[in-house]
């Protein structure tokens, strides 16, 4: 049988392909709108603290609480101001509809620019109600909702960056990776990545937007010094002690299990270097921007002295590269390590000791650092020797 014979007896007819979107749209579309109701009529624990300041703000009182748990930049209070004026339950709503959106956005522009889906065909509208599917039942996605989180709308920022580096528009993708870093500092390592890979035009604009937005906060905000002086000090700590339990960084893992501090940081060190390494290794590549951006955000988070296991969403943009010969996540062990940074805390088992039960809580670092080996190894092995080898 010739190469054209097999593929032909080997493809997929389209009634197959049809068939699993019928049968997947619904679900996907189900689930992602229990999130929704869930999260707009549930506690979102997150989403009140910020509610609450911004309410503050908008009212001409202090944004800052006295407890520290707002945790975010100045600047932040007058973008989340026009949430504090309105009933909590109507901000819970809209924050948890634009997070939907957000997060159904973000696997659309991944499948066809990173994956190279196209949407409109049965196989592509398929594959992208399955992968919706996946995404809302994991532990992050699912998590951020019901939290009332703001990162899933940060998640979307990512993927936008990553398509417009892609293109080339260097500019308005650091535009826009600075000004979501002025609001909450967690794609700060973005930054990093950019330097990396010597976007250096992508960086300027993301430095200055950062800087100017940032001074706009420290200059309108009546209790800014509070961010500096209290806040700062307080996450480079490792945020509050009855939070301790909730870390899955090295650090947090190291505290939990009773390592030698030492220990920690070179743990740490040698974390942050491997996607560092990674990253500017990437550089040059078609698909530069979704591979080092979020390994070296999942690198920093893994290094940091606090994270919170909700982070492995921004995986998503590496993950879309697997169709790809030559993809960093083309191996198994990558996926074993998706599957750990993406479940639930199911693993956690109380009749346990201390020791295996603590090791079951920090499953979502386990994975995190599954993948980045995984993608170590890929790379020193010449990324499966496939280098020079068209995509399959």
């Amino acid at each position: 049988m010739s190469g054209g014979s097999r593929a032909a007896a080997g493809a997929v007819h389209p009634a197959v392909w049809r068939t699993a979107a019928l049968v997947l749209w619904p679900l996907a579309a189900g689930t992602l709108l229990h999130l929704l109701v869930e999260s707009a009529t549930g506690e979102a624990g997150d989403l009140r603290i910020l509610w609450r300041s911004a309410a503050s703000l908008a009212s001409g009182g202090p944004l800052y609480d006295p407890g520290h748990e707002y945790l975010y930049p100045p600047v932040s209070g007058w973008v989340l101001a026009p949430l504090g004026l309105v009933p909590f339950r109507v901000a819970g709503t809209l924050v948890a509809a634009a997070s939907v959106a957000a997060v159904v956005l973000s696997v659309l522009l991944l499948l066809r620019t990173t994956a190279g889906v196209r949407l409109r065909t049965p196989q592509g509208s398929a594959l992208a109600a399955g992968t919706l599917l996946l995404v809302a039942l994991s532990r992050p996605v699912a998590g951020l909702l019901r939290l009332g989180n703001v990162d899933l709308l940060l998640l979307l920022v990512l993927t936008v960056a990553i398509v417009l580096l892609g293109r080339g528009r260097d500019a308005p993708a650091g535009l826009l990776l600075g000004a979501a870093c002025a609001v909450k500092p967690v794609l700060l390592p973005a930054l990093v990545a950019l330097l990396l890979l010597g976007r250096t035009r992508a960086l300027a604009a993301g430095g200055a937007a950062l800087l100017a937005l940032t001074a706009a906060g420290f200059l309108t905000v009546p209790d800014a010094a509070v961010f500096t002086r209290d806040v700062l000090p307080l996450l480079a700590a490792g945020n509050r002690a009855e939070l301790a339990p909730y870390d899955r960084s090295v650090s947090g893992a190291v505290d939990q299990l009773g390592l030698p501090a030492p220990v920690g940081l070179a743990l740490r060190a040698a974390v942050l270097a491997a996607a560092c390494w990674l990253a500017r290794r990437c550089r040059g590549r078609p698909r530069a921007a979704a591979e080092a951006l979020p390994l070296v955000l999942v690198g920093s988070f893994a290094a940091a002295s606090f994270a919170w296991a909700d982070y492995g969403a921004y995986l998503l943009p590496l993950l879309f590269t697997v169709g790809r010969a030559d993809s960093l996540v083309r191996a198994w062990p990558a996926w074993a390590g998706v599957y750990l940074a993406a479940t639930t805390d199911a693993w956690h088992v109380q009749q346990l000791p201390q020791a295996p039960d603590t090791l079951l809580r920090l499953v979502p670092l386990w994975g995190w650092l599954l993948v980045l080996g995984t993608c170590v190894v890929r790379e020193l092995r010449g990324r499966g020797d496939v280098r020079g080898r068209p995509d399959p």
